[in-house]
């Protein structure tokens, strides 16, 4: 139920199977001392680098592929062992979740050091001394690395979110400088030395909105506060916000709200003398 292997640096590149041979029916744990290995799944391929810990489920057809060279150490978990390992505890869902999904852990040696590597020498003690053998043991000390590997994992997702924070928050300061120069996503993402796919992300899990919406939204506040706020004429205001022709200002305002620039002037206007007018007839007015 329980394996555990230690792969010593070699010279030649070895490949394990999910699924099959000594791993098969089993999930998988890699800790990386040294090293690096490539995971292969169906659809993607990720780099393991040193001091990562790798968690994959039983489900999941994948091959690792470790270099020459490479130091770590594998460990087979069977599917029938994991709610002895997850326990019923208020922690056993975020384990459950863990044991069902590929995770990588970031690069840190401090904390693989810290917290996974002391807990490897006692679980092949208590899987291999046949005084011991102890299934709740055995267990447990799964428990307490999935624990820690869970805290690696969550300290990353609170790292990577105050990062985009500062990402979005550098993105919208640059919209309010460039939003009238009708500057494209592509130049936002070179100043932000992102690619586009890392500001969509970014955009889309923070706000809900692409960042060329975001954009668009930035030039529709201006053009409609001076259509309904302004005389200004629909070609100044078309100049002031970058747009080289006024139809191409009419079309963009049009798609964006339903109504072109002189529908809209006119729309909000009169709904503003309405209101001034009901105002009026109330004793709101009085003195």
């Amino acid at each position: 139920m329980l394996r555990v292997e230690r792969i010593e640096p070699s010279i030649r590149t070895r490949i394990y199977e999910i699924g099959k041979g000594a791993f098969e029916r089993f999930g998988l744990i890699a800790v990386l001392r040294r090293g690096q290995a490539r995971l292969v799944l169906s659809e993607s391929d990720m780099t393991v680098g040193a001091h990562s810990v790798l968690l994959l489920p039983h489900t999941t057809p994948a091959r690792l592929e470790v270099p020459a060279g490479t130091d770590l150490w594998l460990i087979g978990f069977a599917r029938r062992l994991q709610p002895l390992v997850t326990g019923a505890g208020p922690e056993s869902l975020p384990l459950d979740q863990l044991l069902n999904r590929v995770s990588l852990t970031p690069p840190n040696r401090a904390q693989v050091e810290a917290s996974i590597l002391p807990l490897l020498p006692l679980l092949v003690d208590e899987i291999t001394d046949p005084e011991k053998r102890s299934q709740m043991a055995g267990t447990a000390i799964l428990r307490l690395m999935l624990i820690a590997i869970g805290r690696m994992l969550h300290r990353q997702e609170i790292e990577d979110s105050a990062s985009d924070n500062q990402i979005l928050l550098r993105f919208r300061q640059l919209v309010e400088l460039g939003y009238h120069t009708r500057k494209s996503v592509a130049e936002y993402c070179d100043a932000l030395s992102l690619t586009y796919d890392r500001l969509h992300d970014i955009c889309q899990r923070s706000l809900n909105r692409p960042p060329l919406e975001l954009i668009h939204q930035r030039v529709l506040l201006d053009a409609s506060t001076w259509l309904s706020r302004t005389d200004e004429s629909i070609q100044s205001i078309a100049e002031r916000l970058g747009f080289d022709d006024p139809s191409k200002f009419s079309h963009f305002f049009k798609r964006a709200t339903g109504m072109s620039p002189s529908q809209y002037r006119k729309s909000t206007r009169l709904e503003a003398a309405l209101q001034t007018q009901s105002r009026l007839k109330t004793f709101s007015d009085w003195p």
